[in-house]
């Protein structure tokens, strides 16, 4: 959990692996929105894999690497992610925004440098009544630019290109799947 071992020895089978996180681990950032796997308020990282752990049983989590937005900080900090998400006015009530903050460190993990349509379409599984979601795009963009200005250009290959030749992108929606759409308007659905 979040790289450091926490056993849980006392959660019934059925348990939900959200559950086990805020109730018997007492980690709060992950929401219960919807309990269907369709809000992203939930989304923690199992193996590297973006989830929604309202639908995982915890018991199928067992000896696997769970992180969670707090395991985002680096050194008690908040983590780029989450300083571009707060500066650019993304987080609103703050209910998705753990969820919203898991999905955006998962695309920047496996895409470097997403595309406007590719942002959208891995927040297609985060639903914000709140935030029109334009500043969750401009956060995505500022932690791209500041990434991209850390790099030393000696010591790093193309920092824009990820690691495979397709680019990563979490959740359900494919390319050019219905309804996932460039909006060219500030705010809208993403």
């Amino acid at each position: 959990m979040n790289g450091a071992d926490r056993p849980v020895t006392d959660a019934w089978i059925g348990e939900s692996l959200l559950y086990v996180l805020r109730e018997r681990l007492g980690l709060a950032g992950a929401k219960d929105g919807c309990s269907q796997g369709e809000c992203g308020a939930c989304n923690v990282q199992v193996d590297g894999r973006l989830v929604a752990s309202c639908l995982v049983p915890a018991a199928t989590a067992a000896g696997s690497e769970v992180r969670t937005v707090e395991g985002l900080a680096v050194d008690g900090e908040p983590s780029d992610v989450q300083r571009a998400l707060a500066k650019c006015g993304a987080v609103q009530c703050g209910f998705c925004i753990p969820g919203m903050a898991m999905t955006v460190h998962d695309l920047l993990e496996g895409n470097h440098a997403p595309s406007e349509l590719e942002t959208r379409q891995a927040l297609c599984g985060n639903l914000c009544r709140c935030s029109g979601y334009r500043g969750v795009l401009d956060a995505v963009n500022e932690v791209i630019a500041g990434r991209e200005a850390s790099v030393d250009p000696d010591t790093s290959s193309d920092f824009s290109s990820p690691e495979s030749d397709e680019a990563r992108i979490p959740h359900q929606a494919a390319l050019g799947a219905r309804s996932v759409q460039p909006h060219p308007q500030d705010g809208g659905m993403a």
